[in-house]
This record gives structure tokens, sequence and C-alpha cells, in this order.
């Protein structure tokens, strides 16, 4: 026979067990992994990419003074927070080359807060909604919530490039300034010139979808990694991050193997999370370090 004390230790002990084992199963996962492309997705990536190194050859072969005669008298550059400016800004909706002999080409957006330390990707969708929807600058097309319920944010404890690509064909679908044939891909950055660089292909992707295609991308990084080389300018203290999303909407500059004269500008959502919220350049070549210590992929 048990004692009545034994009986309400043994049940004490198991209201302790029960209460130690609640929160971590109540826990949400991890983020997601990065899965492999399907054949059908690594196909759709393969098209778009020959379709933007198409784009970039002919628009290098062009004559640029000729490019230039068409551009009025005024600058167009990003409005916005830019960090790393020192000039005003202000914002077109054209992608053009700039008033001096530099390319470049630019979207308007409008960068927005993530709701939460999940959000990032959301976050980029509603900055890539508002823009495709042409949205007034303080409105929403869409709840983060609603976007992140697309992306599965919520039930995958994060955001994966593949689910943010699916997120984003919902939230942009029938869109005015969404191109007839469009469709979000994932694509690996990888050298496949083999020269031992990517960022010239990430300025290729980047150059061609805003100025061809006029549609902003998704890429992924991990923002401030006290033991990475690069970090992104909108983060100015390291961070333990399991990665983030940033919104690219603009291109600055050529790139030449090793130099940092090609930049990237961006929207970053990161107010509340140990970066900022509004908008950055950085070097095209920091970018796509990031891009290939995290992920190695991005959406476009």
């Amino acid at each position: 026979m048990f004692t009545n004390r034994f009986i309400i230790a043994m049940l004490s002990a198991a209201l302790l067990l029960a209460a130690s084992v609640g929160p971590t199963a109540a826990r949400r996962p991890g983020p997601p992994p990065e899965r492999p492309l399907t054949a059908q997705e690594q196909a759709a990536s393969e098209r778009k990419i020959a379709a933007a190194e198409a784009y970039v050859a002919t628009a290098d072969a062009q004559d640029i003074s000729h490019s230039l005669a068409s551009v009025t008298s005024w600058c167009p550059t990003p409005e916005g927070i830019d960090t790393q400016a020192t000039t005003n800004e202000t914002t077109t909706d054209e992608t053009t080359h700039s008033c001096t002999t530099t390319p470049s080409g630019f979207l308007s957006v409008s960068a927005r807060d993530q709701v939460n330390g999940m959000y990032c990707g959301p976050a980029v969708g509603q900055v890539i909604a508002n823009y495709s929807w042409i949205m007034a600058a303080s409105a929403d097309r869409y709840s983060q919530k609603a976007i992140a319920g697309w992306m599965r944010t919520d039930a995958n404890g994060g955001t994966s490039a593949p689910w943010l690509a699916s997120g984003l064909n919902t939230a942009t679908h029938g869109s005015p300034r969404e191109p007839g044939t469009w469709t979000w891909i994932v694509t690996d950055l990888l050298d496949r010139n083999a020269n031992g660089d990517k960022t010239d292909e990430l300025y290729t992707y980047v150059r061609s979808n805003i100025s061809a295609s006029r549609m902003p991308l998704a890429i992924p990084v991990k923002p401030h990694d006290k033991y990475a080389e690069f970090r992104l300018s909108s983060w100015p203290k390291p961070v333990k991050s399991p990665g983030h999303w940033i919104a690219a909407y603009g291109w600055h500059g050529t790139y030449a193997k090793g130099t940092d004269g090609a930049r990237v500008y961006y929207t970053d959502s990161s107010r509340d999370e140990g970066g900022a919220t509004g908008k950055f350049w950085d070097p095209t070549r920091h970018l796509a370090t990031m891009i290939s210590v995290h992920t190695g992929r991005l959406v476009w």
C-alpha cells in the first residue's frame, strides 16, 4: 500500500514534469530548411537567367551616349533613407541611366517595418506587393499577417525561399505592374562562368529584374554576423540571426571583379530586431558574399 505522503509526492513530481515539458512542446519550430529546387523550378530559373544575361549583354553593347540622350536633365535616384549617400534623393517610377555616365536603375518602393521578429519575409512581400499594385506610400495592399499565411511563415517558424516565392506569386498575381507572363522563382547564386566570383551573376540578375522586368527582388542574408566579412549597412551592431530578407529595388554602376563600385539599393524592415527600417545601399560584392554564406539563393 502507498502512503498518502508517497502519493502526494508522486503527483507533485508529475505536475512539475508536465510544467517543464509544456513550454518546450509549445515552442515554434526553427526556420525551415532550404530544400533543393525541383526539376521544374530549376528549368524556370535557367530560363530566367538566360533572359537576364541576354538583356545585360544587349544593354552593354549599346552606345551609352545614345542612351543618355533620351534622359531628362534631372537625375533620378532612390528616395528615402540612405545611410551611405551624400545628397538628398528623389524617386521615379522609371528605371534609367542617371544624368552622369554611370548607368543605374531604380523602382519607387516604400519600406515597411516588420510587425514581429519572424516577419522579415512578409515585410518584403508587403513592399513588393505594394509596388506591384501601385499603392500609395502609406497604404498596404495586404497585411503582413495575410502574406505570412501565404508564405507559411507562422506554420514553419520562418520563411524559406520557395515559400516566399509562392507567397509573392499570390500577393502580386494580376497586379498592374506585374509582367503578363511573370512568375516569382528561386535561383541559386552560383559561379556559373567559373571565374571565381559570384558577384557578376548577382549584378546581372538585379540589373535585369529592375531595368528590364521592372520588378524588385527578395534577397536573404545574415545581416551582421560578427565573424562575417561583410554586413548590411542597416545593421550597425552584430546580432545572432537565423537569416533576414531584404527587398532590392535599385542598382547603380557597373561591376568589375573584386571592386565595390556597383551598388544594390534595398529596403530593410528591422527597426525592432537590431537593424533599421528604411532605404539603404551596399556594394553588390558585399551582398553576393552575404547571400553565399547564408542560403546561397534569391527570389526574383
